[in-house]
């Protein structure tokens, strides 16, 4: 469970039961908290899939977004950069990132009836995938019963 508390003005505390959080949407809305646990969600899957298979990386990401302009002003698109350092093959990093777009992250798979999704890959400053689309934006999406990974979501799984 999470809890949201009003603190003043546009500051608000919310708790996990283990850590507060301190949230002023002046400084961070909370469609940019959306779209960071997004991307976040993400890329902890990435990472964790490359550590649990003995892989070294480093991973940032990039997240561009668009809106519909009248209300509600629901999320459209969405193009997810990721820019890995790693000793892992061009085919293996596609996996990872895929099975996080396409498995493991839920709060990507939320969106995806609503919302396009793209996705680049940059592997070792070379792009592997670039703007490249899953099934997305309207589509009815498969559901995947088994974890063949042995992974689940590491990020809801936490």
């Amino acid at each position: 469970m999470i809890k949201i508390k009003h603190l003043d003005s546009h500051k608000f505390e919310a708790t996990n039961g283990k850590e507060i959080l301190i949230i002023d949407a002046d400084k961070y809305s909370p469609v940019e908290l959306f779209i960071t646990g997004m991307g976040n969600c993400s890329l902890f899957d990435v990472v964790e899939l490359a550590k649990n298979k003995g892989y070294d990386i480093k991973a940032e990401m990039e997240i561009e977004y668009t809106r519909r302009d009248t209300f509600p002003k629901i999320f459209t698109e969405f193009h997810f950069i990721y820019k890995l350092k790693s000793n892992a093959d061009n085919i293996t990093a596609k996996r990872w990132v895929l099975s996080s777009l396409e498995t493991y992250c839920s709060t990507i798979n939320t969106v995806r009836n609503t919302s396009k999704i793209y996705y680049t890959i940059i592997l070792n400053d070379e792009t592997i995938a670039y703007k490249e689309s899953i099934i997305s934006g309207g589509k009815d999406l498969p559901s995947f019963e088994d974890d063949d990974e042995g992974f689940g979501c590491a990020c809801c799984n936490a």
